[in-house]
């Protein structure tokens, strides 16, 4: 019999962790203008992330960084999109964990304009181990936009290594690993091999908005492969997630990260 998985995110497992090497920043800053359409918190959310990037930049990490950003689903689509694009372009080698941070509004005269800079202390986590160019995971079939009621189907190809493959979707206020799950167990899955999520045809992945009141819902997926079983144990939330994944060995993962929206 096949069975229906509502998206309500109630899946709750957690994680190992593979430690990288630590370095704490200080006094680490960004800054952006509140002028146009972009409000005092707007501001302040956009000079934290210049300030991660610093941060970045200070330990060493020049370039290829994703910094966590914890509000990067949000209701305005607008807002989401740039944000995540934003980020979407930097790859995930560095971690930013904020330890303190200031906020000051800050007048140019010469530009006559106001300013939000965000000062922060922060341990940045560097993985030394190279990534291996030749693992690589392709995913397609994802949606840019659901009915609510439909269901969600992908496919994709792992190439380079025997792989392990997770599942993650979340919000910026919840999350759940969609696979594995109570149905469709871990499994191998063969490098060049198509296959797609469902893993089998036993289950039907059902998009429902986890609140019905609003006209939208922004989802963020992330499917991840790794050449071991790395469990993951964690809490179900946009830090934990990523948090776990970037401290795995870059040279034992890939993934693919998108987004799209339940109507």
């Amino acid at each position: 019999m096949k069975r229906t998985i509502i998206f309500a995110f109630g899946l709750l497992l957690c994680g190992l962790l593979h430690a990288g090497n630590i370095v704490h920043v200080k006094h680490a800053q960004g800054r952006w203008e509140v002028s146009g359409n972009i409000t005092m918190d707007e501001a302040e959310e956009r000079a934290l992330l210049e300030a991660k990037k610093d941060a970045l930049s200070r330990a060493g990490i020049m370039e290829n960084v994703w910094s966590v950003m914890g509000s990067i689903s949000t209701s305005d689509g607008e807002n989401f999109a740039e944000a995540y694009s934003s980020v979407s372009t930097l790859a995930i080698n560095g971690l930013v964990n904020v330890l303190e941070k200031t906020v000051e509004d800050v007048w140019d005269p010469n530009m006559k304009r106001v300013f939000k800079v965000v000062t922060i202390a922060a341990d940045v986590t560097k993985n030394d181990v190279a990534e291996d160019l030749t693992y690589k995971l392709e995913v397609t079939g994802i949606e840019p936009v659901y009915r609510t009621g439909e269901t969600f189907k992908c496919s994709f190809k792992i190439f380079g290594s025997y792989s392990y493959m997770k599942l993650f979707w979340f919000t910026d206020k919840e999350a759940a690993m969609i696979y594995p799950n109570d149905y469709e167990g871990n499994m191998i899955f063969i490098p060049g091999e198509s296959y797609g999520f469902p893993v089998t045809n036993d289950i039907d992945l059902v998009m429902e908005k986890s609140d019905s009141s609003t006209e939208t819902e922004f989802i963020n997926i992330i499917v991840l492969a790794t050449k071991q079983d790395f469990p993951y144990l964690g809490n179900m939330d946009f830090q934990s997630i990523l948090s776990w994944i970037y401290n795995l060995p870059a040279d034992q993962r890939t993934m693919y990260h998108a987004t799209t929206v339940i109507k």
